[in-house]
C-alpha cells in the first residue's frame, strides 16, 4: 500500500449512540375524561378511579418485600431519593402526574389525589399513590417507585443501568478477524511507522443536538481519516480506532497481514526507549583485564565449536541403547520366590481375620467379572476397561492380575506398574491395597511418587507410582542411565494406566512411549500387557490409538459400578430454599447477584433479590469471582437439612479453598452453623502442597457426632474415596494452565469442567449411600458443557514435553514427529516455540540436537529455565539461595493475601524486599529463610508463629525445603558439585545440606537478581510511564497490584533511585485481566528490579553491536559509553563460551563413569596434540575447574562493584536522572527469588578492541 492513502471521509460514522426512549406508560391506574352534566351551571363529575386504594398501608403490603432492608432515609424523603436516582440512572427526572378522583373502598366512595411518578427506564418503573391530599399522593407514589427499585437491588447503585454496553469494543475485518482496540491501535502505531507519519491526532467533538455524547475524529498525516462516536471520549476514541483500522484492512488486506506477522514477534512495536549506560574506568579496565584473562584459560582454549563439523545432516543423537536389564535371577530363585508368595496367599485365604475383607473384596463389582478380565488382558496387548464409578477397578485388577501369576505358581514373573495422575491418590490406594492383603507396605505393594517412596520387594509386585515418575523411569531405562536401586523395565509384565481420561500432559506422552515399547518387548519376545482404566472414557478415542495386529481397534471391556443413586440440584433448584433461611443476606453480595445473574439470567435473579452490579452479566462469558459467600451458604443449607453425611466441596485451586474457608468461618451474615464449634464441624483441606500426613487424616473415621467439609480440587475427583460423603457441593470450575507461545504469556484461569467431571464428582457422593449433588451452576450451563476438558498437550507450554521426549532418545524420530503421534496431537507451532525456547536457553543447538548443557538440564527434577538457575548458583557459589529460588518459582508465592486484611498482608511483604533490587521472589527468600532458621532448629512454635504473623503459609514453605533436598541431590547425582566451588567439594558424599563453601556468593544482591534474569528470560520489560511497561511483545503493561514493585508500594520508599531512569525489570508471568470489563488490561506478575549491567550479562539473549551501543535481542537499545559496552558484550560471548565447555565436561565425565555413548563436538579451537577427538577425555580438568572458580569470582566482583558505583553516583545526583535504573543496593544477606534464562550464542567480536590488560594474575 503506498503511503498516498485515499482520502477518507469522515461522514461514515458507523456508530451511533440512542437515546433511550420510554416504551408506554403502563400505569396501573385508569381515568376517564371529565364529562359535563345538564347546562350551564350543571355539576362535574368527579372522576372513578380504578381500584384498589394506593394508600400507604397498600404500599407496604405489596412492594415492601425487598431482600435487603431499606433505609430509613428512602421512607422519610422518597420523592428526593427518586429524583436522585433518575438523574444519575437516566438523566432526568422522574415524571408525575396527578389527578382527582373517587376510588370505591367496599361500600364506601373515598375522594383523593392520585399521583402516578414514572423512572422511564427498561422497563418502566410505576408507583402510585392515593391520599386526601395532593403533596401526600405525590410522597406516596415515590414511595411506592422507591419500594420496586429496592426490589430490583438499583436503588442505592443507579450506576447499574448505564447503557455502557452500547459503546462499541470490536470490530470485524474483511477476513473475519476480530480486532479489539488495543490491537487496533498497535496497528496505527505500525501503520504510522511504516509509511513515515507522525503519531495520530485525536481530536473530540460533544454532540450536542441529542446531548448523547461525543464524537473523536482521527487526524494522520495532515488529513482526516476516521470518526467514531460514544457515550464518552474513551468510548469514541475506542470506536474511532476500530472504524480507520477497518477502513484501511478493506483499502489493503495486505498491510494487515504484514501487521498480524510482526506481532507475533513484537517487531510491529520496534524498538524501545534507549536506556542509558555508563561505569568508571577502573571497572572498564577490570573487565578488560578479565577478558584478556580467559581468553588464555585452557577453559576457554577446549571450548567445543558451536556448529559441528560434520556432513550436513549427520545425526548427533546418541545411538539407541537396548533396555537396561537387571542382573537375572536363577530360574531356582524365581521359583522359590513364585512358591513363597503362593504359600503367603493361600495363607491369606485360610486366615479367619482376613475373612471380612475377602468378603469386601468379593462383593465389588469387578469381581463379578474377574475372569473375563483377566481372560482378555491374558489375549490381547491393551484391554481398554470402561469400569463405573464404585466398581473397585482400581484397588482390585491390579491385585487381580498378580494373583492370578500366583495361583498359577508363576507370581515372582509378575510385576505390576499401575500409574495414577496424583501423589495422593498413589499413595493412598497402596496403602489400602496393601490392607486388603493384610500386608505392610514395601512386601507385594508399594508406591513411588516425587519425594517419597515405598518400594515393593522385587519380582511380583505392583507399584504404584504417578505418571510422571514412571515416565522419568521410562527415560532412565532407555537413555541407558542408571542409579543405584534402579529396576529393569524388561521385568515389568503390565503397565495400568488408571484414570486415563484426564488427559494431562504426562498420559498422553506416556502413551505413545508405551506403544513404542509395547512393540520392542514384542519383537524381543517379551510381551508387555497395557490396561487403560477409567469410569467416564471416550473407549473410540482409545480403540482407533490402540489397533490390533490386524489394524482393527481394541476391544473394549465394561464392568458396572456399584453405586448408589445421586440426585442432582443446580442453582435453579435449590436457591429458592436459600431465601427462605438465614443465609438470605448472601444474595445482596455484590459477587453472588453478578454470579446469579449471569448463571440464572436476569429476570430470575432480580426475583431472588440477586440484580447484577454491571450490566450486561447476563451474557458476560469470561470469568466471575466464585460467589463465597454463596457457597458458604450452600454448605449450610446442606448441613441444616440434614443429620449426617460428610460434605465434599470442589473448588478450582488453593486461593478459593482459603477464600471459603474464611467465608465459613468468618462470615458477613449469619449462616445458620457455627463453624467453630468443634463438638460438631470440622473443616479439611485437600491439596497436593497440604503434607500427606495431614491429607491421610481423612480416610480415618471422625469422633462421633463430628460432621467433615472436605474443601478440596480436582484430587478428590477420581482413584480417592473418602469415608461416608453423602453431599457434593460443587463450583464445576478447575484451574487451567493455558499457554500463548508468541507472547510468552502464561495463565492459570479457571475454566468450567466437562460433563463428565461433573459425573464424576456426582459420583463421589454415592459411594455409601443415596446422596446429593449440588452444583454452582444454571441448568442451562450444564447443557451446554463440553463433555471433556481441552486436553493439556494442546494449551500448555511444551517445551518440558520437548525436553521428556529428546530424553526418551527415539531412534530415527524426530521431536515433531513423536509428538504428531499422540492421540491428540498440538499445533505444529506451538512445538516449533518450544524448540525456539530451549535453544534461547541452550538446551538444544541450531539443529535441534540436545547440547551438553540439555543432558545435564535433564537430570534435574525441574523445567530447563530453573535447572540453569540453579547450575549458575552452584558454579557462581551461591547455591542455597539459588535452589531455594528455583523452588520458589515453581511453586505458589507463600504470602497470602486475606481478603479483609489485604493491607496488613500487603505490607509484610513488602517489608522483606531488599532495596535497590525490589524483588518479589527476594521477599519472598528472605521471609523463607529467616523462617527455615527457627524450623530448622526445631523452634517449631516460633516458626508457626512467624507464619501467622507474616501472611505466610507453612504448607507451601515445607514444598520449597522439599524440593530444595531433591535438587540438591540431583546435582550431586549429575556431577554438578564436583565441580563446583574449584572442586574442593566431595560430590560423593550427598549431602542433604549445601556446603558452606558454595554459597560464599550468596550476599551479593546483584548476583542474585541475575539470576533471576537468567530464568526469566525472554521476560523483561522496560518502565515508559508513570505506571506503564512496554516489553518486547506488548506495547502498554501494568505491573501487578501484588507485586512490591507495583507503583504505589515503590514510592513509599524510593531508596536512592533517580527520577527519570528507564528502569529495567524481570517477571515470571503476564497475566491479562479480563474480568472487570473495559479494554482488558495486561499485567506483569512477579517482577524484579535489575541493572543494565545485570541485564546483559545474565538476560539477554542476543547482544547486537551498533554505532551508538548495543541492541538487545532486537527490542531494547542499550547507549552510553561505546569502550564499555563493547567490552560488556565480550565479557559476556567468552563467559559462554567457557560455559559451553564446563557442561560439556559434566556430560563427559558422566559417560566416563557410566560407560555411555555420547558424541563429541570438534574443537573451536584445532588440539595442540594432533590426536583423534574420540579418543581424548573431554571431562574437566583439575585446572578447568579452578580456572571456572575464578572466572565466577571475578564477575561477582564486578556486579558488584558496578552496583556499589550506582549507588554512589545516585547519591551524588538525587536530582537529576543519570544511569539507566538497575541495581542500586548495597550487599546484603537478602535473597532474590530467580531463575537463569540461558546461553546466547557466541558471536565474532564486532566491537572495538580494548586496551591491554594491565593485571598480571594467572589462571
Amino acid at each position: 500500500m503506498s503511503s498516498n492513502q485515499p482520502p477518507r471521509s469522515t461522514q461514515g460514522s458507523s456508530f451511533t449512540i440512542r437515546p433511550s426512549h420510554f416504551a408506554g406508560q403502563g400505569s396501573s391506574s385508569r381515568s376517564a375524561g371529565p364529562s359535563k352534566r345538564g347546562g350551564k351551571g350543571g355539576l362535574i363529575k368527579k372522576t372513578l378511579l380504578e381500584s384498589p386504594l394506593h394508600d400507604e398501608k397498600y404500599i407496604e403490603q405489596e412492594y415492601n418485600q425487598p431482600p435487603l432492608p431499606i433505609k430509613k432515609i428512602h421512607e422519610s424523603t422518597p420523592k428526593s431519593s427518586l429524583g436522585n436516582f433518575s438523574m444519575i440512572a437516566i438523566g432526568k427526572l422522574p415524571h408525575y402526574s396527578t389527578v382527582e378522583g373517587v376510588v370505591d373502598e367496599g361500600a364506601k366512595r373515598l375522594h383523593v389525589w392520585r399521583t402516578t411518578a414514572i423512572v422511564e427506564m427498561e422497563p418502566p418503573v410505576i408507583g402510585v399513590g392515593d391520599h386526601p391530599e395532593k403533596k401526600q399522593s405525590e410522597k406516596l407514589a415515590a414511595l411506592s417507585a422507591v419500594y420496586q427499585l429496592q426490589q430490583l437491588g438499583v436503588l442505592d447503585n443507579p450506576k447499574k443501568l448505564h447503557p455502557e454496553s452500547r459503546d462499541q469494543s470490536e470490530v470485524t475485518l474483511s477476513d473475519s478477524t476480530i480486532v479489539g482496540y488495543e490491537q487496533a491501535r498497535n496497528f496505527m502505531d505500525y501503520y504510522c511507522r511504516r509509511y513515515g507519519f507522525g503519531k495520530p491526532e485525536i481530536a473530540f467533538n460533544e454532540i450536542r443536538k441529542s446531548n448523547t455524547g461525543w464524537e473523536a475524529v482521527m487526524t494522520v498525516g495532515g488529513r482526516r481519516i476516521g470518526l467514531g462516536s460514544g457515550s464518552n471520549k474513551k468510548a469514541a476514541q475506542v470506536t474511532c480506532f476500530l472504524d480507520v483500522t477497518q477502513y484501511l484492512e478493506s483499502c489493503d488486506p495486505e498491510l494487515w497481514k504484514s501487521f498480524v506477522v510482526a506481532s507475533k514477534s513484537g517487531a510491529d512495536l520496534g524498538m524501545a526507549p534507549k536506556v542509558y549506560f555508563q561505569m568508571s574506568d577502573g571497572l572498564d579496565d577490570a573487565i578488560r583485564d578479565l577478558c584478556v584473562d580467559i581468553k588464555r584459560s585452557s577453559l576457554y582454549r577446549n571450548r567445543p565449536a558451536l556448529k559441528p563439523k560434520t556432513d550436513e545432516g549427520a545425526d548427533l543423537s546418541p545411538p539407541s541403547v537396548p533396555l537396561y536389564n537387571a542382573p537375572k535371577l536363577r530360574q531356582e530363585s524365581l521359583t522359590e520366590k513364585s512358591n513363597r508368595l503362593l504359600a503367603q496367599r493361600q495363607g491369606y485365604l485360610s486366615d479367619p481375620k482376613m475373612e471380612r475383607m475377602r468378603a469386601s473384596r468379593m462383593s465389588l463389582p469387578v469381581f463379578s467379572q474377574a475372569e473375563d478380565v483377566l481372560t482378555h488382558i491374558k489375549e490381547h496387548d491393551v484391554t481398554i476397561c470402561m469400569a463405573a464409578t464404585g466398581s473397585g477397578k482400581t484397588t482390585q485388577i491390579p491385585q487381580m492380575i498378580l494373583d492370578e501369576f500366583i495361583q498359577r505358581g508363576k507370581g515372582a514373573h509378575c510385576n505390576v506398574v499401575c500409574t495414577q495422575p496424583r501423589r495422593l491418590a498413589a499413595i493412598s490406594v497402596a496403602d489400602r491395597v496393601s490392607k486388603e492383603r493384610g500386608e505392610m507396605l514395601g512386601r507385594t505393594i508399594g508406591y513411588q511418587v516425587r519425594f517419597e517412596a515405598k518400594l515393593p520387594e522385587d519380582h511380583g509386585s505392583v507399584t504404584f507410582c504417578t505418571t510422571g515418575v514412571f515416565l522419568k523411569r521410562l527415560q532412565s531405562a532407555l537413555s541407558g542411565v542408571h542409579h543405584p536401586g534402579s529396576r529393569s523395565l524388561d521385568t515389568v509384565t503390565h503397565v495400568v494406566v488408571d484414570e486415563v481420561h484426564e488427559r494431562d500432559i504426562d498420559t498422553d506422552l506416556l502413551l505413545v512411549v508405551l506403544k513404542r515399547l509395547m512393540a520392542d518387548r514384542k519383537a524381543r519376545n517379551k510381551p508387555l500387557k497395557i490396561i487403560l482404566m477409567s469410569a467416564t472414557i471416550d473407549p473410540a478415542l482409545f480403540q482407533s490409538y490402540f489397533p490390533d495386529d490386524r489394524g482393527n481397534p481394541a476391544n473394549v471391556i465394561e464392568v458396572p459400578g456399584r453405586s448408589f443413586p445421586v440426585t442432582k440440584y443446580f442453582m435453579d433448584d435449590f436457591l429458592p430454599q436459600l431465601l427462605q433461611g438465614p443465609t438470605k443476606w448472601a444474595f445482596g453480595e455484590e459477587s453472588v447477584s453478578n454470579y446469579v445473574c449471569r448463571e440464572l439470567g436476569s429476570v430470575v435473579a432480580a426475583k431472588l433479590g440477586a440484580c447484577a452490579s454491571k450490566p450486561g452479566a447476563e451474557s458476560r462469558t469470561d470469568d466471575l469471582e466464585l460467589p463465597y459467600p454463596l457457597i458458604a451458604a450452600t454448605i449450610s443449607h446442606v448441613l441444616t437439612s440434614s443429620n449426617d453425611g460428610h460434605v465434599l466441596v470442589f473448588l478450582p485451586g488453593w486461593d478459593e479453598i482459603m477464600a471459603t474457608q474464611r467465608a465459613l468461618q468468618q462470615p458477613a451474615g449469619p449462616l445458620g452453623v457455627n463453624f467453630h464449634d468443634a463438638s460438631k464441624y470440622s473443616i479439611h483441606l485437600l491439596h497436593s502442597t497440604i503434607p500427606l500426613a495431614e491429607q491421610q487424616v481423612i480416610f480415618e473415621p471422625p469422633p462421633a457426632g463430628i460432621r467433615r467439609i472436605i474443601l478440596a480440587t480436582n484430587i478428590a475427583e477420581t482413584s480417592v474415596t473418602i469415608p461416608d460423603v453423602v453431599y457434593v457441593v460443587d463450583a464445576a470450575k478447575v484451574k487451567e494452565q493455558r499457554y500463548d507461545p508468541e507472547r510468552h504469556m502464561s495463565s492459570l484461569v479457571s475454566a468450567w469442567v466437562g460433563s463428565s467431571n461433573i459425573s464424576q464428582r456426582a459420583g463421589r457422593a454415592g459411594r455409601h449411600r443415596s446422596g446429593e449433588y449440588f452444583g454452582l451452576l444454571g441448568k442451562a450451563r450444564v447443557t451446554a458443557l463440553q463433555p471433556y476438558q481441552t486436553v493439556e498437550m494442546k494449551r500448555v507450554d511444551l517445551s518440558n514435553v520437548v525436553m521428556h521426549v529428546k530424553a526418551l532418545a527415539f531412534p530415527n524420530i524426530t521431536v515433531e514427529e513423536v509428538l504428531g503421534a499422540t492421540i491428540e496431537a498440538p499445533d505444529p507451532d506451538r512445538v516449533a516455540a518450544a524448540m525456539k525456547d530451549l535453544q534461547m536457553v541452550g538446551a538444544l543447538d541450531s539443529d535441534k540436537n540436545l547440547t551438553s548443557l540439555g543432558r545435564v538440564l535433564l537430570m534435574l527434577p525441574v523445567e530447563a529455565q530453573m535447572g540453569r538457575l540453579v547450575l549458575y548458583g552452584s558454579f557462581f557459589r551461591c547455591l542455597d539461595q539459588a535452589l531455594t529460588l528455583a523452588a520458589i518459582l515453581t511453586n505458589r508465592d507463600p504470602f497470602v493475601s486475606p481478603m479483609h486484611l489485604k493491607a496488613e498482608a500487603a505490607g509484610k511483604k513488602n517489608s522483606w524486599s531488599p532495596e535497590g533490587f525490589r524483588s518479589d521472589a527476594l521477599a519472598t527468600l528472605r521471609a523463607y529463610n529467616a523462617w527455615w532458621a527457627m524450623q530448622s532448629r526445631g523452634e517449631y512454635i516460633s516458626a508457626n508463629r512467624f507464619c501467622v504473623d507474616n501472611f505466610l503459609a507453612k504448607p507451601t514453605l515445607l514444598m520449597i525445603q522439599k524440593i530444595k533436598v531433591h535438587l540438591l541431590q540431583s546435582l550431586y547425582t549429575a556431577g554438578v558439585i564436583d565441580v563446583s566451588a574449584g572442586g574442593l567439594m566431595d560430590g560423593s558424599t550427598k549431602s542433604l545440606t549445601v556446603p558452606p563453601a558454595l554459597n560464599a556468593n550468596g550476599d551479593s544482591l546483584p548476583l542474585l537478581a541475575g539470576l533471576i534474569a537468567i530464568a526469566s528470560q525472554p521476560k523483561f520489560a522496560i518502565r515508559v510511564g508513570e505506571k506503564t511497561y512496554r516489553t518486547s511483545n506488548d506495547r502498554t503493561t501494568f505491573i501487578h497490584p501484588s507485586s512490591v514493585n507495583h507503583r504505589k508500594k515503590e514510592m513509599v520508599d524510593q531508596g536512592g533511585v533517580s527520577a527519570g531512569e528507564k528502569q529495567l525489570y524481570a517477571f515470571a508471568e503476564k497475566r491479562r485481566n479480563v474480568t472487570g470489563g473495559g479494554t482488558p488490561q495486561t499485567y506483569l506478575v512477579t517482577t524484579t528490579r535489575l541493572d543494565p549491567m545485570t541485564y546483559m550479562l545474565f538476560g539477554a539473549f542476543n547482544l547486537q553491536v551498533t554505532e551508538r551501543g548495543l541492541e538487545c535481542d532486537d527490542w531494547l537499545p542499550i547507549v552510553g559509553n561505546l569502550d564499555a559496552l563493547d567490552d560488556i558484550q565480550r565479557l559476556k560471548t567468552l563467559m559462554e563460551s567457557c560455559m559451553l565447555r564446563v557442561f560439556e565436561g559434566i556430560t563427559m565425565g558422566r559417560r566416563v563413569r557410566g560407560g555411555q555413548v555420547l558424541p563429541v563436538l570438534p574443537r573451536e579451537e584445532e588440539s595442540e596434540s594432533g590426536g583423534e577427538d574420540e579418543d581424548r577425555d573431554y571431562s574437566l580438568s583439575r585446572d578447568e575447574v579452578k580456572q571456572l572458580d575464578l572466572m565466577t569470582r571475578d564477575v561477582v566482583n564486578i556486579l558488584n562493584r558496578y552496583s556499589d558505583e550506582r549507588i554512589a553516583t545516585q547519591s551524588r545526583q538525587n536530582s537529576r536522572p543519570a544511569t539507566p535504573m538497575g541495581s542500586p543496593s548495597w550487599p546484603s544477606s537478602q535473597l532474590p527469588r530467580g531463575s537463569i534464562s540461558g546461553y546466547s550464542t557466541p558471536q565474532s567480536f564486532l566491537s572495538r578492541p580494548g586496551t591491554p590488560s594491565r593485571l598480571s594474575r594467572k589462571f
